[in-house]
């Protein structure tokens, strides 16, 4: 602010000493610099009335690596016109403008994206900005700052528009087989799992013996009642199910978070996988240990098919953070208790821990579909049954 108080002072002083001296020179001086400085002020105190701004999005979500365009536009909606008016939209430091400048910001996570321009009257002034988002997650473009004043530069008054426009940025979905990864290795032959097997936790009713049965599965009271050994009779099941489980630990630690650039890759293994079940036309869901931001919570995303299932576990892997609460053994343990018998169970891990190892045992024992999907090099554990695949040298099955 050039004008201040002691300006003010001063200028009222001289036109009073001017008169009183009867100094003409002096009393004109005075005169003109209150005139300019009320002229100013006024200026100034309406130059953001009646200004209208807006910011309009090409994409609010899109993929790692892709850009969007931001529309902004500025509208002068009264008589009197603005010599200069400065429009500045915060820019979260991850998110790069690729035609325009960004200057430094107040906030330490954001950069500044700042537009200088005129308005006449009535005048209406749009630009754009390119953005890129190299970089996975959800973030947030603004709030906007609106500055301006009087024709001299005398005076600048500033006006915060609190609007935020959400940008989800999903990780990057390669085709699996870009991964070395063959849909049919992974899912299996879609044609042979649509055999009915049965399945040992749906009983629906007793027979007799025969003597293929198992021994385990002899109905013991039944056999009391008829007096004749009674087995029981399971429902027939086509689950075709996939439940993909991300690892982040590292070294079966989950406090500590794994490097930045094998992280990404997991998650978009993961990402790739689940973009695969839905080609598959397969219900699917995404879990981790890892907490999904904003929420507080483990990612979680049960399986589900249709059109919105792929973004609601692509929305949960772009917000995924690098902190747990649980470790991952554990929390594979605790989300697939409720899974019916025969679902396929894909882990993408880039470690082994021998507490990882134990779970996926009992898990194929329990009879579901193991498919270990390493994003690092590791050393598989020989459980019988359990595919093991590597996201860079192809898959093979353990006999």
């Amino acid at each position: 602010m050039f004008f201040n108080a002691v300006w003010i002072y001063g200028a009222l002083a001289l036109l009073i000493f001017g008169m009183a001296t009867r100094q003409a020179a002096l009393t004109a001086l005075a005169t003109l610099l209150l005139l300019t400085a009320g002229v100013s002020w006024l200026w100034n105190h309406f130059a953001l009335h009646a200004v209208g701004y807006r910011r309009r999005l090409s994409a609010g979500r899109i993929f790692r690596g892709e850009t969007i365009t931001v529309e902004f536009e500025l509208i002068n909606r009264k008589l009197l016109p603005l010599a200069w008016i400065e429009a500045e939209d915060q820019v979260p430091e991850r998110i790069e403008a690729l035609d325009r400048r960004l200057a430094p910001s107040t906030n330490p996570t954001s950069r500044a994206l700042p537009y200088l321009t005129s308005l006449r009257p009535y005048e209406r002034v749009a630009w754009t900005a390119t953005l890129r988002c190299p970089h996975r997650g959800a973030f947030t473009l603004g709030p906007s700052q609106l500055r301006s004043g009087d024709i001299f530069g005398f005076f600048s008054r500033t006006r915060t528009i609190a609007d935020r426009d959400p940008i989800l940025v999903y990780p990057r979905v390669p085709p699996l087989p870009e991964l070395g990864l063959a849909p049919r290795a992974i899912f299996g032959d879609r044609r042979a799992r649509r055999i009915a097997l049965p399945d040992p936790l749906r009983t629906v009713g007793v027979r007799d013996y025969r003597p293929e049965d198992s021994f385990r599965h002899v109905h013991w009271k039944a056999t009391a009642r008829a007096g004749q050994p009674q087995v029981r009779v399971f429902e027939p099941t086509t689950s075709l199910q996939v439940g993909v489980f991300l690892n982040l630990d590292a070294e079966g630690q989950s406090w500590r978070a794994v490097d930045s650039e094998p992280l990404e890759r997991a998650i978009e293994v993961a990402a790739a996988i689940a973009a695969g079940a839905a080609g598959e036309r397969r219900p699917f869901g995404v879990y981790s240990n890892r907490l999904v931001g904003g929420s507080g919570q483990a990612l979680r995303v049960p399986p589900g098919s249709g059109p919105a299932q792929l973004s609601r576990c692509l929305e949960g892997l772009a917000k995924l953070s690098a902190f747990a609460t649980v470790d991952f053994p554990r929390h594979l343990r605790a989300e697939t208790l409720s899974f019916p018998w025969g679902v396929t169970i894909v882990v993408v891990t880039a470690t082994m821990a021998p507490a990882l190892a134990a779970t996926l045992e009992a898990l194929r024992a329990t009879g579901h579909q193991l498919v270990l999907v390493a994003t690092e090099p590791i050393v598989p554990p020989a459980i019988r049954g359990l595919t093991v695949s590597n996201a860079e040298r192809g898959v093979r099955s353990a006999e």
